[in-house]
């Protein structure tokens, strides 16, 4: 294990940025950097529509913090993303990328990821905080890791705790790189960064059939299932018109516990296991109204499911794909999906039992040549059985 480098108890202070002109500054500043550090803080724990609200940048000089709730407009750091001769350092920076893509329609060029580098190096310990306390014995407190950073004004604390976020990613990304050469792992994470820049958000849309999909639901009776489709549309009204996160509004295990019992009167829905007061308080009357129409509409149809069953074939394809994945990721002392990601099996398992020509035609230059031998030879003996 690498020896921890000596820190400072803390580092200054970040500069907040909070205003448009000085973040256009702020870019004019850093468009000179040879690489910048990102990260980004949401509040999809608490929000219905999840957004960005603080995003954090550091040089190999100096930390930023900035607040896209005071500025609207953040098209200027677009330049700064986009910019080939700027490296982007992120750890875990796939959430980070798609929300920024989301949010602000950014484009990345130029991006590397810590937390896909310690993969490549078999790390036992993948979080921030642990990269840190090893490289530089420095202890990050986790307390604020579910804060609602929507809310303002933030804290010190809070502004302190984003700020170290990216302090140390720089200098990890330079020790990282180090080990990555030496292992010979340094084309991997070239691959799997280049894929990280080319991620793009899906945007999600309320599926009002979602609730045949709730844990639970299949032991419910039809009108027990009306009953649950109506709670189901009554928590999605509610989130939306409050802004608040659906599992705050209502946890799914309580829907398929009111529809099960269909309680009858405010004492039958006090004794449902996972109502609270609060929320008998807050929502007893609709939740009774929207019981009252599950027992009275026609039950709901399950809708057919979307998708090519897969055949029996392929599934054992698949299974020894994994089986072989397993054994090599123990044999390189890397996690399994540093060998090939379960899309890739799974696209290897179509294609071979499709007796493709070339069942290995979704596989990189470099996993091609590292593992197509072996491949092959799981794959083409069961083209021909």
């Amino acid at each position: 294990m690498t020896t921890a480098q000596r820190e400072p108890e803390s580092p200054p202070p970040a500069t907040l940025v909070t205003a448009r002109e000085h973040l256009e500054e702020v870019v004019a500043e850093l468009r000179h950097e040879p690489r910048l550090a990102i990260d980004t803080e949401s509040n999809g724990f608490y929000a219905y529509q999840e957004r960005v609200c603080l995003l954090q940048i550091s040089s190999a000089r100096e930390d930023f913090i900035v607040d896209p709730i005071a500025i609207k407009d953040l098209s200027a750091l677009g330049e700064l993303t986009a910019a080939p001769h700027i490296e982007k350092v992120f750890h875990a920076g796939e959430y980070d990328v798609l929300c920024l893509k989301r949010d602000y329609g950014f484009a990345f060029t130029n991006v590397f990821d810590t937390m896909i580098a310690g993969r490549l190096l078999g790390a036992k310990e993948l979080g921030l905080a642990a990269a840190i306390r090893i490289y530089f014995g420095v202890t990050i407190s986790k307390k604020l890791q579910r804060a609602d950073w929507g809310l303002r004004p933030l804290s010190e604390a809070h502004f302190h705790y984003a700020q170290l976020d990216t302090h140390y990613l720089l200098r990890l990304s330079d020790i990282l790189r180090d080990q990555l050469r030496e292992k010979g792992r340094d084309g991997d994470a070239a691959e799997a960064c280049a894929r990280l820049a080319d991620i793009e958000p899906v945007t999600k849309s309320f599926d009002p059939n979602g609730f045949w999909r709730l844990a639970g639901r299949s032991r419910l009776s039809p009108r027990q299932t009306a009953c649950l489709r109506e709670v189901f549309l009554l928590r999605e009204r509610r989130a939306k018109s409050m802004d608040r996160a659906h599992f705050r509004i209502m946890p799914e295990e309580l829907m398929v516990n009111l529809a099960e019992a269909m309680p009858e009167n405010s004492e039958a829905l006090a004794r449902v296991r996972g109502m609270t007061p609060y929320l008998q308080h807050k929502l007893g009357g609709a939740i009774m109204d929207a019981l009252a129409r599950g027992r009275t509409a026609e039950p709901p149809t399950e809708p057919p499911r979307s998708g090519k069953r897969r055949s029996n074939r392929e599934r054992l394809l698949f299974e020894d794909l994994r089986q072989w994945r397993k054994a090599q990721a123990e044999r390189e002392a890397v996690e399994p999906v540093v060998i090939l990601d379960t899309k890739c099996l799974q696209e290897l398992a179509r294609a071979a039992a499709a007796n493709e020509p070339d069942p290995l035609r979704s596989l990189s230059a470099l996993k091609r040549g590292r593992y197509g031998e072996p491949l092959c030879g799981l794959l083409r003996p069961k083209q021909n059985s």
